[in-house]
């Protein structure tokens, strides 16, 4: 049976885009016991852009926490504040995988690319013109950058 109707078909709009940056104080220890490792990097501001978001990363407002596990896999747990332009503090919670690059890299701006950076953020917004984040689905895509140390990173709503 063939369906016709695509309200069942997703598809993606650009909502916005950020540039997170981070002090140099990274950290990193193990092996764990599981032959893992844990890493954390704070940020330290960055902005926001794009045409259903604009401001800024609140700078000591968190960081990112990696799990490396014993393949390279990295786990990403990033929690941080945004602040839209009209003051609506925002909270993110990014959660996703960095896959190191492969043995073709893409490099971008002098900086080596993941072969796959990709994450799924959940937000909690106070009600106002911001809330829509409460209720879509958003993914993202990152790249890392350096010269100073920081990412990008690109907000999808599935609609």
């Amino acid at each position: 049976m063939t369906d016709t109707d695509t309200t069942l078909d997703p598809a993606l709009e650009f909502v916005f885009e950020t540039r997170v940056d981070f002090t140099p104080d990274r950290c990193i220890f193990g092996p764990l016991p599981d032959g893992s490792s844990q890493g954390f990097t704070p940020t330290c501001g960055g902005t926001v852009y794009g045409p259903r978001l604009q401001g800024r990363v609140v700078p000591g407002s968190g960081a990112d926490f990696a799990h490396v596990r014993a393949d390279g896999v990295i786990e990403i747990r990033s929690h941080y504040l945004l602040e839209a332009d009209d003051g609506t503090r925002i909270y993110i919670n990014n959660n996703g995988y960095l896959v190191p690059a492969g043995p073709n890299p893409v490099v971008v701006d002098g900086t080596v690319q993941p072969a796959y950076f990709r994450f799924t953020p959940t937000f909690r917004v106070p009600a106002g013109p911001h809330d829509w984040m409460n209720r879509t689905l958003i993914i993202g895509a990152g790249q890392r950058r350096s010269n100073p140390d920081h990412s990008i990173f690109r907000y999808f709503a599935v609609r």
